[in-house]
């Protein structure tokens, strides 16, 4: 027997929902010499720990082919497999359902539930029209039908069969053929009945949620990867006696490279200058320069201070940073204890599903109707139960809180998070760039796209010149273009002009609204640009975030008084958390620590708050993540993204954690109550066609109105 590796990682692809995901782990994990199996279903990676003595190569090829053999891609994935993961995961996204195949399925069910209504409606119709009405209405809704269901059958058949699983897909599956066999029956034998209509409706609303949550996913989790230069990719390699351009991507080891002063080193390597001065905030979180002399080892992410010269020990998809890419994207394949809690309910509520859609068809046969009536009644049990209905409130009520959170700055990447938050009794907090501000900065706002940007050089070149106070400290990378300033107005701001006429403010909110600009929902402490009398972004001053960031741990303490609070910092200065112990004693400072070890630190029960690279393992370990700000481009791996450098946002996503948890389980009692009453109701046959119909549309506005309240967030911030 060979020593077995830690894990195994695989790419997965074919899945399209999370039933998917599961039945895949439960295939798994039953393997003989697997231990565990968990798979992401954002990032499609399944991650394996084989049992300590395993044939590796027999286990690798048992586990592909079970993946395989139940209908999915699997391809392991080899050493600096995350150089490519973001393309993998966008061809991946291409192959899921289209929205011309969502729209096509909503048209059919649209136009089969118009003719329905004329039927169910009457009026001075004879039978014989009334007939032909529910076949053209079925001539609609049966495509319809026929074009949702094998997503459903697929997913639902595979859980119930490798995994023994009760799936809402499954349920969606029978439900859906029974109304395909109902209407079909009903016509054959000139009754006008048709369950065209609300099957296909129900299957039109399902997959289009669906899409919804899938665009979502993807589009979070393809951003994941670290950008180190997300305007340039290019730089200088020496090749052939020369210095030439070339592409980050294509430089090998042993290359020699060129960095110029200011920029950002793209690779692991070693210094060939002879000495050099670098700023490593990114990857240790502290921002005083470091020397470096020939012969050291300089990792991806520091900035060089001066041009100097390294040789590549580490290309694309080997350096450090990629090895934390990696830990953040498998980090992903914990699973909350929600996600499991959601997996059991769901699986009882199918089986309750099932148990009243017979109990409903039982009755008639135990009352003597015939066949058609008996499956009728099965039909009408699924058609009036709204576990099929809850399912699709689910996705939209993740999809709500997305939208909501993100109106106030705040990325969400898993719902789950919001559950877990409200069980956290432990917050880490990094402290340079998180609590202290490194410098001032300028935090371009992504709304204004290129303009955001365009500000930079001028900002960079006014702050030499101007005296104004906002502009002291205010450090820029890159380069610096002519600026003049026009006036400056004490007290207030700055106007100044570009060489090409362009105009740039600078200066408080009431500076802003006195030229007719609305900074509703911006934090009004922080100094504002505008490009041509449009806002563009912030300048955050040093001093006055510093402030900020004490008044915030004043307010968590009294929000949360049962939180415990850990500052997590590289400074080896003696006493640099002191300002924040005075505060309180539940406020706890450890200093001089390695990214390495604040991960080992970080309890997996805790949230951690942090915003460098450094930052990227504590963040990857714990229950609960928050990223802030703009230090590095990338998402991974946090649960939320705060896009401006506002720690009161927290504040606001505990009160939000709150409100979510409870809207999902006030949701859940209604749809319980009415599944009680919807059930009385079919077992004595009270439902007509169209009153399961109005029951279905009823059940679903409650729910809809229920979780339309998540569209309003609690500010807990004042």
């Amino acid at each position: 027997m060979d020593s077995a590796p830690q894990q195994y990682v695989y790419f997965v692809s074919g899945m399209w929902c999370s039933t998917c995901a599961k039945s895949i782990t439960e295939l798994v994990s039953k393997i003989e010499g697997v231990a565990s199996a968990n798979i992401n279903y954002a990032s499609k990676l399944l991650l394996v720990r084989p049992k300590v003595a395993t044939q590796e190569d027999l286990l690798d090829k048992t586990i592909q082919s079970h993946v395989s053999r139940i209908g999915f891609g699997i391809k392991r994935q080899s050493d600096g497999w995350v150089l490519d993961f973001q393309e993998t995961l966008k061809n991946e996204a291409n192959q899921k359902i289209s929205w011309v195949r969502v729209s096509l399925i909503w048209f059919l069910a649209m136009w089969s539930s118009m003719f329905a209504f004329a039927g169910y409606i009457g009026g001075e119709i004879t039978s014989q029209e009334h007939y032909w009405l529910s076949v053209v209405s079925s001539l609609f809704g049966l495509p319809a039908i026929l074009l949702g269901l094998p997503f459903y059958a697929n997913a639902g058949i595979r859980a119930l069969w490798y995994s023994r699983l009760l799936t809402l897909d499954l349920f969606i599956f029978i439900g859906g053929c029974s109304a395909f066999g109902v209407t079909l029956l009903s016509l054959l034998s000139h009754s006008p009945v048709t369950y065209a209509d609300s099957g296909s409706m129900i299957i039109a609303i399902l997959l289009l949620t669906k899409k919804i949550e899938n665009s979502i996913t993807t589009s979070v989790t393809s951003n994941i990867l670290f950008q180190l230069h997300p305007k340039k990719k290019d730089l200088e390699l020496f090749k052939k006696g020369e210095w030439v351009k070339a592409d980050v991507s294509q430089v090998k080891r042993e290359s020699l490279i060129r960095i110029g002063g200011q920029e950002t080193v793209p690779l692991d390597g070693v210094l060939e200058s002879d000495s050099a001065q670098i700023n490593n905030h990114l990857m240790s979180g502290e921002s005083h320069l470091v020397s470096f002399k020939k012969g050291d080892h300089i990792f991806a992410g520091a900035i060089a201070q001066d041009e100097l010269v390294l040789k590549v020990l580490s290309p694309q998809g080997e350096r450090k940073i990629d090895a934390w890419a990696e830990i953040a994207l498998l980090s992903g394949s914990k699973k909350s204890e929600f996600s499991k809690i959601f997996s059991r309910i769901e699986n009882n509520i199918v089986l309750v599903g099932f148990l009243g859609a017979f109990l409903a068809a039982g009755v008639q046969a135990y009352q003597g109707a015939n066949s058609q009536k008996i499956v009728e009644s099965f039909f009408v049990g699924i058609l009036i139960f709204c576990p099929c209905l809850f399912a699709s409130i689910i996705p939209l009520a993740k999809q709500m809180t997305h939208l909501s959170l993100l109106k106030s700055g705040i990325l969400l990447s898993r719902s789950e998070a919001l559950l877990d938050l409200t069980r956290i009794r432990k917050l880490f907090f990094d402290k340079t760039g998180t609590l202290e501000a490194v410098e001032s900065t300028y935090i371009p706002f992504e709304s204004a796209g290129e303009r955001a940007y365009q500000v930079i050089p001028f900002l960079k070149n006014l702050s030499g010149k101007s005296q104004h106070i906002t502009m002291r400290g205010l450090n820029l990378n890159g380069e610096s273009q002519e600026a003049e300033v026009v006036q400056e107005i004490p007290g207030k701001g700055l106007l100044a002009k570009t060489y090409d006429g362009s105009e740039i403010a600078i200066g408080s909110e009431s500076f802003m609204q006195e030229k007719g600009l609305s900074t509703y929902g911006l934090n009004p402490s922080y100094s504002f640009i505008s490009l041509n009398n449009k806002l563009v972004g912030q300048i955050f001053r040093k001093g006055i975030y510093d402030e900020n960031s004490r008044q915030f741990l004043k307010k968590l303490l009294k929000l949360r008084p049962d939180l415990k609070i850990e500052i997590l910092s590289g400074d080896p200065t003696d006493g640099a958390g002191k300002i924040f112990t005075d505060l309180d004693r539940r406020i706890h400072y450890l200093g001089h620590l390695s990214p390495e070890k604040k991960a080992d630190i970080v309890d997996e029960t805790s949230a951690f708050v942090g915003d460098g690279l450094n930052d990227t393992l504590a963040l990857a370990k714990a229950k609960v993540g928050f990223r802030i700000g703009h230090r590095i481009q990338g998402f991974a791996p946090v649960d939320f993204y705060l896009q401006i450098p506002n720690l009161d946002l927290i504040l606001t996503t505990i009160g939000y954690s709150k409100k979510y948890k409870n809207v999902l389980i006030q949701t859940a009692c209604a749809a319980i109550i009415y599944n009680i009453l919807a059930f009385s109701l079919a077992a004595m046959g009270k439902f007509s066609p169209l009153g399961a119909v109005l029951s279905m549309l009823l059940s679903f506005s409650v729910m809809l109105l229920s979780i339309y309240r998540l569209n309003k967030i609690p500010h807990l911030n004042s």
